[in-house]
Order: structure tokens, then sequence, then C-alpha cells
């Protein structure tokens, strides 16, 4: 592994481990005396599958959100490196609330929607909603019964097929945000073509857990993003609110909490 990393930053070069999820990946930045990346080391066959997806968006991007690009892949290790951009994650201003900050990264959001709106990236794959219904009734199996049933009784609502008009980062939270010269977008793994109101409902979802989380109003924080977002580019009302609420009973299973839950009883 270090033979390919060097190459990447020089050596020698160190690492730090930044996520691990078990089974899965394992997320590391590496520095050495020519800069630093990102190291991804996966469980499964799917890296050159997932460098593909990246080296896509990174070709036809526009110049904001910047995006990852690939820097070195070895299947045999299921490694992969990526430059690593910086940033303030957008965690941070929705919860100072700096308005300002939550409606660039909106109105960045919205560019990025809309520079790739009817462009598919042969690497790129439809998530239908059926797709979306099906992570639902899996995760709805492993948590208690009483949240896999709510979940299970609100999904025929959710149903209606919809549109994959652009490029979507389908697991898009205020941690893949980052603020800085430039707005940028990581964790890219997942990437497919959806609709654009799928990535801003998975955002409010997750601003939903943390205002719960942090216990008080992140209102404003939503509506900047929301209002900068919509002076790029137009969301449907109704699929957004539809996305938002798959993304919270989603959430709910994950997290077993069940105060998410409320919204998609209403």
């Amino acid at each position: 592994m270090n033979r390919v990393v060097e190459r990447c930053v020089g050596s020698p070069a160190s690492f730090e481990e930044l996520k691990h999820k078990p089974g899965r990946r394992l997320t590391l930045r590496t520095t050495g005396p020519e800069g630093s990346a990102i190291v991804k080391l996966y469980r499964s066959s799917r890296v050159t599958r997932v460098a593909e997806r990246i080296a896509a968006l990174a070709d036809g991007a526009p110049d904001e959100p910047e995006v990852p690009r690939v820097l070195a892949v070895d299947p045999a290790r299921r490694m992969l490196v990526l430059t690593d951009l910086s940033g303030t994650p957008l965690r941070v201003p929705v919860l100072a609330g700096d308005e300002r900050e939550c409606s660039r990264a909106g109105r960045a959001i919205a560019g990025w929607h809309r520079a790739w709106r009817r462009r598919e990236p042969a690497a790129l794959e439809p998530h239908r909603v059926e797709d979306e219904l099906g992570v639902l009734v899996d995760r709805a199996a492993g948590v208690p019964r009483e949240i896999g049933a709510r979940v299970r009784d609100a999904l025929p609502a959710l149903g209606d097929a919809w549109e994959s008009e652009t490029v979507v980062h389908r697991d898009l939270y205020e941690e893949q945000v980052l603020l800085g010269q430039r707005v940028a977008l990581i964790d890219l793994d997942d990437a497919a073509l959806g609709p654009s109101e799928l990535d801003v409902g998975n955002l409010l979802a997750h601003l939903d857990l943390l205002e719960l989380r942090a216990g008080h109003d992140l209102s404003a924080a939503r509506s900047a993003f929301l209002s900068g977002y919509e002076s790029v580019s137009e969301l449907d009302p109704e699929l957004l609110e539809r996305c938002r609420l798959l993304a919270r009973l989603r959430l709910a299973c994950i997290h077993a909490e069940a105060l998410l839950l409320e919204a998609a009883a209403a």
C-alpha cells in the first residue's frame, strides 16, 4: 500500500484514520512531503466501480462545488486514493446560525444539480424510488418492532415513481459539504442519477436529526440553505417533502430515533 500512496504524497507517508465502517470501508488521510490525500480501503470489490463514478464526476463537474479527483486505484488491495479537499463542514455554520454560509452551500449544490441536469455519465445508474424503498424495508427488519412497523406502514404513501433527471450524491448530509474558498463535496461513493430533491431532502432530514441532538432550533439555517438553493434552481415542494420523509424514516431506523417518525406519521 505504501508504494502506491507514496507516489501520490511522497515518502515517508503517515496515516490518520478518519472513518471506519466495519465490514465496509476504512477511510484514512495520508500525509507526505508532497501533500496529503484520502485513502479508502474497501472490504468488497466495489473499488473499481467507485473510482469510475468519481472520475466521471470530476471530468464533467462545474468549478463549484469542487469534487475529489482519483489519484490511484489498486483493485488487488481494494484501495482508492483521492485528492484531499479542505474546508469547514456545513455542520459548523448550521450550528452557529451562519445564514450566509448556509446560503452559499445551497447555491453551490443547486449549481451542481443544474450543471448535470439531462446529462447521464455512463458510470452512474438511476436510483429509483423502488431502490429507496428496498433500503427502508431492509433497515426496518433490524430495528425495534414499534419503529419497524411504523416505517413499513408509511411506505405505501411514498412510493410514486420519480424522474432521474440529474446527478445526485445519494448520501448528502452536513459533513459531506465543505466550505472553504470554494464549496466542496466529498464521499461520492454512492453517486447516482435521480431527482435533485433526493439530495436536498436527505440533507434536510439530517438537519432534523442534528436539531434533535443539539437541542435548539435550526430553522434559520435550513431556510437559508433552501433560499440559496432556490435562488439558483427550482425544487418540487411535494417531491422534496417526500424525499425528506424517506430519509427521516431511514435515519429513524439507523439511530432508533422514534421522534424522526412524527413527520412521517403526519
